[in-house]
């Protein structure tokens, strides 16, 4: 059995587990750095009463910029709301469009929607390659010109799970061009335990520094699609002006509010992804593989020339897991945290196929 189980499900005896999140029984989903436990019964109770209301547009943003705002003790008037962190990335690129100020700055490898949203609105790309699996940010600041718009720096790194901290964040911030924007996309900062993560918020109104978080992670809601960013009141004005009007759905909207409040669920959540990881480590390692230590909700390790095959005998198995080919690490393989269940059906099957090939 998992370490918790939440009896929302049960609320709806009609429909299976598997018909509600549109999965097929069988497999075990650990590709996609999902959170393998469902929304707290809170959550899913706030969506629920708000069905009969989805004939009307959505009218709960304010309320869940509020929260937000109250729970990192900034204005409301500092949040931006969008469909997912997509969104926030895609407005700020519109936003921040300017002929001669035409770069981003990446590390390489990182998430890779910054890239490929940055070609499509126009922008030159340069990336810098991680030192020791972990954001170079002297590099990054040594590759700022003239024309750098835009930096974005993945904390916690996906797919490494590797991040950078206080002191290094704080020296890069020093002295830095004010019309260059630092969005610092803290996707997984919610799972790192490092006592010395950056407190990015405290950049806000010194620095330029746009942090965005999301709710897809952590708060088990990456199929209603909201991310926030949080930053100076000019700058979020500015970027509301090139969301489209109701983006973010009522139902999205009330389940966010409702999960940032069930602070109780979460700390289940990131309970488990602790003792998660701690069996994964401790099992990969056994395995003879080499892992990288992680601050996120999931692992990433070398298995070296037979990773792609690998994660393709894992598919006939029904485990997904990611092959780092695209993110221009073929020797590795990505793994997501799941249930006790889900990572120990993981562990026995790349255990039976690295020894036996079968």
């Amino acid at each position: 059995m998992s370490l918790f189980i939440d009896n929302t499900i049960k609320k709806i005896p009609h429909y299976p587990k598997a018909m509600m999140y549109g999965l097929e029984e069988g497999w075990t989903r650990l590709a996609s750095n999902e959170n393998p436990y469902p929304p707290s019964r809170k959550t899913l109770s706030r969506i629920l009463d708000a069905l009969l209301d989805i004939n009307r547009y959505p009218g709960g943003e304010e309320n869940l910029k509020r929260s937000i705002a109250e729970f990192y003790k900034v204005r409301p008037d500092q949040v931006v709301l969008g469909d997912g962190s997509d969104e926030l990335i895609e407005m700020i690129l519109r936003a921040l469009k300017y002929k001669e100020k035409s770069k981003v700055i990446i590390s390489n490898p990182s998430f890779p929607f910054y890239a490929i949203a940055s070609a499509i609105y126009g922008y030159e790309v340069e990336k810098v390659p991680l030192v020791d699996m972990k954001i170079d940010l002297p590099s990054i600041k040594k590759a700022i010109d003239k024309r750098t718009r835009v930096i974005f720096l993945n904390n916690p790194l996906n797919p490494t799970g590797t991040a950078f901290e206080e002191e290094s964040f704080r020296i890069f911030c020093h002295d830095l061009p004010s019309d260059i924007l630092i969005v610092v996309d803290e996707a997984y900062a919610e799972f790192s335990e490092n006592p010395k993560f950056p407190d990015t918020f405290s950049y806000i109104g010194n620095h330029q520094v746009l942090v965005l978080r999301t709710f897809s992670k952590a708060y088990a809601l990456a199929g209603l699609r909201v991310g926030y960013g949080v930053g100076e009141a000019p700058l979020v004005s500015y970027l509301e002006r090139t969301r489209q009007p109701f983006s973010v759905n009522e139902l999205a909207l009330i389940g966010a509010k409702a999960a940032l409040e069930d602070r109780g669920y979460l700390a289940k959540i990131l309970m488990n992804n602790r003792k998660g990881k701690e069996f994964l480590h401790k099992a990969l390692q056994g395995l003879s593989l080499e892992c990288v230590p992680t601050e996120a909700n999931f692992i990433l390790f070398k298995i070296g020339d037979q990773a792609e095959s690998t994660v393709k005998r894992l598919f006939e198995e029904k485990i997904l897991v990611r092959w780092m080919g695209a993110y221009t690490l073929p020797g590795y393989v990505r793994v997501s945290i799941g249930t006790p269940e889900e990572n120990t059906r993981f562990i026995e099957t790349l255990s039976r196929i690295l020894k036996n090939g079968k």
